[in-house]
Order: C-alpha cells, then structure tokens, then sequence
C-alpha cells in the first residue's frame, strides 16, 4: 500500500474511528475544547483587561503642566508677557491657564483688627484670573475677579479666612488692609478642586500686587491644565507660545507618564494569565493522551487484524495519529466558539470593551491539532508496537 489512495484511505479511516466511537471522540474533544477554551478566554480577558487597565491609567494621569522662568531678570521687568495666558489658551488640548505667586511681607488686618499682628498671617496670592478656573474654585458670596479687576484694588479671601476676619457677605462691600493699601473684599470662596491654598488666603490680582509689592521674579509660576493625554504636546508647544524668540526662556515640566508602571501590570498580569491558561492546557493533553491510550488498549483485536490484512506499523500510526488530529479540531473549533463567548460574557459583566485578537481564532484550531496529535503520539506509538499472533492469543 503506498501512494496517495493509501493517505485517504487513512484519513477516512480515521474519521469513521471518530464518528463510530462518539462516546471517547466526545470525551475527548470536551477535553480539548476546554483546553483550547482557556487558553483562547485568557487570551480575550487579559487583552480586554489590559484595555482597561490602559484606560484607567488614562484617566488618572496627570494633566496639568508647570512653567517658570529660567531667569529672575532685573527683577522689576516682566517675565511673563502680559497677554501669556491669553496666548496658551489658545492652544488645541489646553482646559485652563493661570499664574500665581506668594507676595511676601504683607501684614493683612480688617479696620476694627481682628487679626493680632504678631500672630501668623494669612498668605496673600497674586493670581491671573484664569486661577480660579485653574483650581475649579466655587465662590459662596460675590464673584470673583477678571481682566478688568487687573490693576484694581479688590480681592478674593477664603471661607476659613473670611470666618477669621468676621466677615460674611461681601454685599457692604468689606475691606481688608494690606500693610496701608485698602482692598475691597468682592467674593469668597468655599470649595476648590485644585488647591485649598485659595481657602486660607488672600487673593488679589497679579496686576495690583505688581505695582505696590515686591515684584515676584521666578516666583511667579504658570500652571496649564490640558484634556487627558494632550499634556506632553501641549508642553511641546508652550515656549512657541510664550517666546518664540527664546525657546529656552522657560522651564516648562510637563506631569509624569504613568507608562513604566502601567506596562508593569500589564506584564505582570500577562504572566499570571498566560501561566494559568498554560496549566488548563497541560491537564487537558495528559487526559486525552489517557483516554486515547485505553483506546488502543481497546483495539488491540482490530490492529491485529489490520496488521494481518498487510498494514504497516506507519499505516497504524498514521491512522490513530489522523483520529486525535481530527478530535483535537473538532475541540479546537468548539473550545474557541466557547471562549469567543466567555470573553464576551465577562467584558459585559465588567463594563469592558471586548478585545478579541482576530489571530487567537485560528490559534485555537491550530492548537487543537496540536493538542491531539502530541496526547496521541504515544498511544500511536504504542498501536505499532502490537504483533499480530501476540494480539490474537490474548
């Protein structure tokens, strides 16, 4: 027997070995079905999982950018041109921008005193109007103030500070004392999302802390708050937009990237998935390679028989080798169609975006072949080995 007839006579063999002996076929593929399923399913589920973690990292990185000048200057000229907010605020992916910077020295009282000088003072900050917006402050009473307020002598003051000062509502238009310069108190606010320094303190406009304090030099610092993930093209862009003539004028710091530690976990939970799939797969391959060894133990009469008829030891090979191939891609296609479902089902449950790799669908088939031919190697090998009489006599 030799040549292409022979193979398909083989390959038809062993199929009707599958279809005649449906209880160990069905046995068999559920055993690798579940293999390949695991296998596929963690494929699936770490994909979708790294997909979230992914997100999630997305979504608590850091977005807001720092800058100031590399140079304090003569110290009464300004670092900042006075359109620099304006100017970033126009770039694409930018939320909110604003400057500040603590104005020292100043003794800040109320006219009766209700602050003791020698007591600690409460900070006094010279901020742009875009920092209220910068640290998504809510104002209780008044308002705060604007570009028209610049040079004004007005200011914002904390809830706490305002309860220290005595005062509650800012309609009588209350002023509080700067050394000897006379602010009127137009807003408080009560609640920030960025910074409770604006809760403890006294906030004026950085035009008017400008002209009567000491000029602030490198103190002052810009903060831009950019939409999630636009902060390191925005940071590309900033000294364009602050001083084109001198890119190096400023240090801009753009906020860390969570990168080194996001691929970490996703490694990590790689490792852990692909090692439990790994397991199901080596437990499913010992249980078929039994079950196939029983069936050759099973057979023994009908090898000795074939044996006798003139098949060769390969022929017998080819033949058992052709049936666990066979089962191994009923149960690879079947363990992939389940773990497409699983996948799905635990994407759901958990609020995630399904990630299916269109590779893993033909690696569940391929591997189901694989499966069966490796667990079916030894009783194959073990099926030449029979001799004809031997069988017989048993």
């Amino acid at each position: 027997m030799s040549g292409r007839p022979v193979r398909r006579r083989l390959l038809n063999e062993a199929m009707a070995g599958v279809v005649q002996r449906s209880s160990r076929s069905g046995m068999t593929i559920v055993g690798i079905a579940i293999g390949v399923a695991s296998f596929v399913a963690v494929l699936g589920v770490t994909a979708s999982a790294n997909g979230q973690i992914s997100d999630e990292f997305l979504k608590v990185e850091a977005t807001q950018i720092t800058v100031t000048p590399r140079s304090g200057g003569t110290g009464t000229e300004l670092l900042f041109a006075a359109d620099a907010d304006s100017r970033v605020s126009q770039i694409d992916g930018v939320t909110a921008t604003g400057r500040w910077w603590n104005v020292p020295g100043v003794t800040v009282s109320v006219n009766p005193p209700s602050i003791d000088p020698g007591s600690s003072q409460p900070p006094l900050l010279a901020v742009t109007p875009g920092y209220f917006d910068l640290v998504g402050a809510d104002v209780s009473s008044g308002r705060t103030f604007d570009d028209f307020h610049q040079d004004q002598p007005v200011a914002v003051i904390g809830e706490k500070l305002a309860g220290d000062l005595g005062i509650d509502n800012v309609a009588d238009q209350p002023v509080v004392v700067l050394n000897n310069l006379r602010v009127t108190v137009i807003g408080v606010v009560d609640n920030t999302t960025g910074s409770s320094a604006a809760l403890t303190s006294v906030i004026i406009p950085a035009g008017f802390a400008r002209e009567h304090f000491t000029a602030p030099g490198q103190r002052e610092t810009m903060v831009v708050a950019t939409e999630v993930g636009a902060s390191t093209v925005v940071a590309d862009q900033l000294a364009v937009a602050l001083n084109p003539a001198e890119l190096t004028a400023y240090q801009i710091v753009p906020p860390p990237k969570p990168t080194v530690v996001k691929d970490r976990v996703n490694g990590s939970t790689q490792a852990l998935f692909f090692a439990l799939a790994g397991i199901c797969v080596l437990v499913s391959g010992v249980g078929i390679a039994n079950v196939s060894l029983l069936g050759v133990i099973a057979r023994t009469r009908e090898i000795a028989l074939r044996r006798s008829l003139g098949a060769l030891p390969r022929h017998i090979a080819i033949q058992f080798l052709g049936e666990s191939a066979v089962r191994g891609l009923l149960g690879g296609l079947v363990g992939t169609a389940l773990a497409m479902a699983a996948v799905t089902v635990i994407a759901l449950s958990q609020q995630w975006t399904a990630v299916i790799e269109p590779w893993s669908l033909v690696a569940g088939p391929v591997m189901g072949v694989a499966i069966g031919s490796i667990a079916g190697l030894y009783p194959a090998i073990r099926a030449t080995k029979i001799e004809p009489v031997e069988a017989f006599r048993r």
